[in-house]
């Protein structure tokens, strides 16, 4: 009886520990969980700085985190300048309108450095839109932000 108690304990510590370490990558491709109102993330280190529209950070981050949000008046188009490198891991960009749904607006996987800085169009609708930072694999992430509108955030909990 002893030996099956101590068993059942060791495969229930297995079947959780084995679980939980995963799940802030598992995040990455559930547009579900992306879309959500909650963020969930891992940052291990970070160094990031903000002036005015500007967004500039080092991390090493797994999970989602809102780094913009916008609530339009109407449909409108703006541009976003960016500059996404990834190390190791992989990272994107995702656009989550007021509806909920989610694009990737950039993605960058191991080894992708991006040189220089790009800019994108994008469109929003009428409402709540809001631009989420996720990362698998403990990505290790330089990333540059710069929106004419709205309100950009730190990653992680220093806001």
């Amino acid at each position: 009886m002893k030996r099956l108690i101590i068993t059942f304990c060791i495969f229930a510590t297995l079947l959780f520990t084995g679980c939980r370490l995963n799940y802030m990558s598992s995040l990455y491709s559930k547009d579900n969980k992306i879309s959500s109102d909650t963020n969930s993330f891992s940052l291990n280190k970070e160094e990031q700085s903000m002036d005015d529209q500007e967004y500039i950070g080092k991390l090493e981050f797994e999970g989602m985190d809102t780094i913009w949000k916008y609530n339009a008046e109407n449909d409108m188009k703006i541009k976003l300048s960016y500059l996404l490198s990834v190390n190791k891991g992989k990272a994107k960009l995702v656009l989550i309108d007021p509806t909920g749904k989610v694009e990737t607006l950039i993605e960058n996987k191991d080894s992708n450095t991006q040189k220089n800085i790009e800019t994108i169009m994008i469109s929003l609708k009428k409402g709540k839109n809001r631009i989420k930072l996720v990362a698998s694999n403990k990505a290790q992430i330089e990333l540059k932000l710069n929106v004419n509108v709205g309100d950009l955030n730190k990653i992680g909990f220093d806001r």
